[in-house]
């Protein structure tokens, strides 16, 4: 039977190339990196979104560009993972928002994740705390302040993601923004991203 694995992200995860502006294709996105390295008995749904949040767009009510529109693929597929990427938008100077908010829009969205399948019978989660926002190029003044604010957002996924029993990684260990705009990812780190989350998968879930 083929798992369904759910990676719900923002431009990160659709894609977004720092140089072009254009979405990368296959070969590139680190979500359709992941299913080549998964094989056939996974199915993997891109779902990113530019400009998404955790915040601003309260769990399933507002626009298609936030978190709402995850309760339609909650509904139309038997998800087995869902993989969230999320909270860099968030950090846009605009929203004027701590990490302990960002956090809590997280800890929303998994609850609510978890009261739509019934909490002892929703599928596995995995928090990815995005790479760490660099206030340089043509975003520098969208996120202005953030470079104060990536640790300690990070911080509190991962107290959210242990308290939750989601599993957690923080990608800035391993993944750094294209100094271009300070935001995106280029080829190389999608890959890396790919990487990351087949071990988390080889290692805690069951992928047989």
């Amino acid at each position: 039977m083929i798992k369904n694995i759910l990676c719900f992200g923002d431009s990160n995860t659709w894609g977004l190339n720092p140089q072009t502006g254009k979405r990368f294709d296959e070969s590139i996105r680190w979500s359709a990196l992941l299913a080549t390295k998964l094989g056939s008995a996974f199915k993997v749904i891109e779902a990113g979104q530019p400009n998404r949040t955790l915040v601003n767009h309260p769990p399933f009510n507002g626009l298609v560009s936030g978190v709402s529109y995850l309760k339609p693929y909650l509904e139309k597929y038997s998800l087995d993972v869902i993989i969230i990427t999320l909270g860099t938008n968030d950090l846009k100077k605009r929203f004027n928002l701590a990490p302990v908010q960002i956090a809590q829009g997280l800890d929303d969205l998994i609850g609510d994740i978890k009261y739509f399948y019934g909490v002892s019978n929703h599928p596995k989660i995995i928090v990815l705390a995005p790479a760490y926002v660099e206030c340089v190029g043509a975003y520098k003044h969208v996120y202005e302040g953030s470079e104060h604010k990536n640790h300690l957002m990070s911080e509190h996924f991962k107290r959210v993601a242990l308290n939750k029993g989601a599993l957690f990684f923080d990608l800035q260990s391993v993944v750094s923004v294209s100094l271009i705009d300070g935001v995106h990812i280029c080829s190389k780190e999608h890959s890396k991203v790919a990487d990351v989350v087949f071990k988390i998968m080889s290692k805690d879930i069951v992928l047989a």
